[in-house]
């Protein structure tokens, strides 16, 4: 099983304490003798705050669909129109990272068990926790491998399910709203990790839990913002790909922590 091993690192100061003397006598030497006040840049960087133009916009309802501006509007009660698309492209964003996520850990996956690596057990092989996973029963003897090719099928189902609904309610699914902007530049180092050679499966499934908390956290608040909206047949849709998304917790979850633990030579808890 792949492990992190100690190598030749010297990234830390206490490799070289002579070194540290040196530069503390440096530090000493050549700092003010009066604190230097941070006052002016701060009040800068706050006025740079207030005056900033937003980040982006929610475009308007898409000219093609006649009437749809209307439409939309009346669709979408309680709540600010352009507050519920904002998220939904958030959301069509991040669900779009993830399928590329689970894309990249199965390429890292399969290089290993083809390398003759002992690499991830069945799922439902492993102590996990039940009651988080109720409304999602595991397959039974489903392979790690097919299990995450259904994650990742699963993944790509939300994104069409937000791609219809921004298109249902008269918005443009392929547009970059703020929230989606944000998120993406967000998800940025979690994709350099994943497709970096040298990193391990344990460290990607890592990364992807934090992925698949963000994911859920991220689908409650939505089917929260739906529900205020008024859209009752979109919640019950919503809160199917919540319960998916719930079951994608609790593997990953289940999978780092058999890899860790294996790695250390301690049975599983």
């Amino acid at each position: 099983m792949e492990s992190t091993v100690p190598g030749q690192n010297r990234t830390g100061a206490a490799v070289t304490p002579d070194q540290i003397d040196r530069m503390l006598e440096a530090v000493r030497e050549l700092s003010p003798q009066v604190p230097i006040s941070t006052l002016a840049i701060d009040v800068e960087r706050q006025s740079y705050i207030v005056e900033a133009e937003s980040l982006g916009s929610v475009p308007q309802p898409a000219p093609r669909a006649k009437g749809a501006p209307k439409k939309a509007k009346a669709k979408v009660k309680g709540a600010s129109p352009s507050l519920l698309m904002d998220k939904l492209g958030e959301r069509i964003a991040f669900e779009r990272t993830g399928s590329r996520l689970y894309d990249a850990l199965i390429s890292k996956f399969l290089a290993l068990s083809n390398a003759g690596e002992d690499v991830l057990p069945p799922a439902d092989s492993l102590r996990l926790d039940r009651e988080a996973l109720a409304q999602r029963e595991l397959p039974k003897g489903e392979a790690a491998l097919d299990t995450l090719k259904r994650i990742r099928a699963e993944e790509l189902r939300h994104l069409k399910l937000l791609a219809d609904t921004v298109s249902g309610l008269g918005g443009d699914p392929t547009a970059q709203t703020p929230c989606a902007d944000v998120i993406a530049a967000a998800s940025a180092g979690l994709v350099q990790v994943l497709t970096d050679p040298r990193t391990t499966l344990a460290q990607c499934l890592n990364v992807i839990l934090t992925v698949e908390l963000t994911d859920n956290a991220g689908w409650e608040l939505l089917s929260e913002l739906t529900e205020n909206a008024g859209q009752g047949a979109l919640v019950e849709q919503f809160s199917a790909a919540l319960a998916d998304e719930r079951q994608h917790l609790v593997i990953v979850r289940g999978w780092l922590e058999s890899l860790l633990n294996n790695q250390a030579g301690t049975p599983a808890v």
